[in-house]
């Protein structure tokens, strides 16, 4: 399971660096920080295994703020795709929603992994 926590905390790190580097604004690092408090709590994980499954729900948790973070870039990117409404800020709606990607797959993943561990 930290396997998926790990991939997803350095996409949300590399999504917010590279972001950052285009944009040169301090708010496209958002998702970088995301991504380093999760691959923290990984590394914790890896450090103190007695206690994976709390940092594990831990883990879950940010990634759902990310999702209830993000959530509204979902809604500029469907609008824009039925309707042709304009994005008000592209790069941002873009990183959002990338963003909310990957919270919302790596959610997926660990309440998948959640419940084959509870079915052994």
């Amino acid at each position: 399971m930290n396997d998926i926590f790990k991939k997803a905390g350095a996409g949300l790190l590399i999504l917010g660096v590279s972001f950052y580097a285009i944009t040169q604004t301090i708010t496209a690092l958002i998702p970088g920080f995301l991504g380093g408090i999760i691959l923290l709590l990984t590394l914790l994980s890896d450090r103190f295994p007695n206690q994976s499954r709390h940092f594990a729900h831990v883990i879950l948790l940010v990634l759902l703020a990310g999702v209830g973070a993000t959530y509204k870039s979902v809604i500029s990117i469907f609008g824009y795709l039925v309707s042709g409404d304009a994005l008000l800020r592209p790069l941002a709606t873009i990183e959002q929603f990338t963003a909310f990607i990957i919270c919302l797959s790596a959610i997926i993943m660990g309440i998948q992994s959640f419940i084959e561990a509870r079915k052994k």
